[in-house]
């Protein structure tokens, strides 16, 4: 077994691009290494210790990527719930469609450091506005665009699990779910 783990190999895990993953690592001072390995066909090609490699999915798992959900095949996406900032204004949630939520996840916290998706469905683009006015349409509040305050953040969730429950099968692929912490 070896002492190392490819970007190549780790970015492919993740789901992520092998070079915003490599400056992503640098970025947490993780060494990198170039290494030989059979898949490089004998070339050297960057690497980090498994280790480190450890370190980085537990980081990333605590920074709210974990779920890797990534577009559907049939050019669909997901109708996702964020809540920007949860140590401050935990009842307030952005809903969006995105077609890669881990993208959507990462340009919140350019903004909001500690956004947490709180949950994914599958969704086709076009179910948006409806889904959107279902699920809020109790103890929830607009407070400009795509932005909610929202009495209670479990029942906005049932309500969007009972919406996406009566859509044609066929047009969903998997649903994705972090519970919310702290709200």
């Amino acid at each position: 077994m070896s002492d190392y783990v490819p970007l190549r190999d780790l970015a492919a895990e993740l789901g992520v691009d092998r070079s915003g993953l490599r400056k992503w690592v640098l970025r947490q001072d993780v060494e990198i290494v170039r290494v030989r390995t059979a898949a490089s066909k004998g070339q050297k090609t960057l690497a980090v210790s498994v280790e480190d490699a450890d370190a980085l999915r537990a980081l990333r798992d605590s920074e709210g990527f974990g779920v890797s959900v990534n577009p559907t095949p049939d050019g669909g996406g997901f109708l996702y719930v964020v809540v920007p900032f949860p140590e401050c204004a935990p009842r307030r949630v952005k809903l969006g469609f995105a077609t890669d939520t881990d993208t959507r996840l990462a340009a919140y916290r350019t903004i909001a450091p500690t956004a947490q998706v709180v949950k994914a469905w599958s969704c086709h683009r076009t179910w948006e506005t409806a889904a959107t006015a279902s699920i809020t349409r109790m103890d929830c509040s607009l407070v400009g665009g795509e932005v909610f305050d929202c009495d209670d953040l479990d029942a906005l969730v049932q309500r969007g699990d009972e919406f996406f429950a009566m859509m044609p099968r066929e047009e969903q692929g998997h649903v994705a779910e972090r519970a919310a912490s702290g709200g």
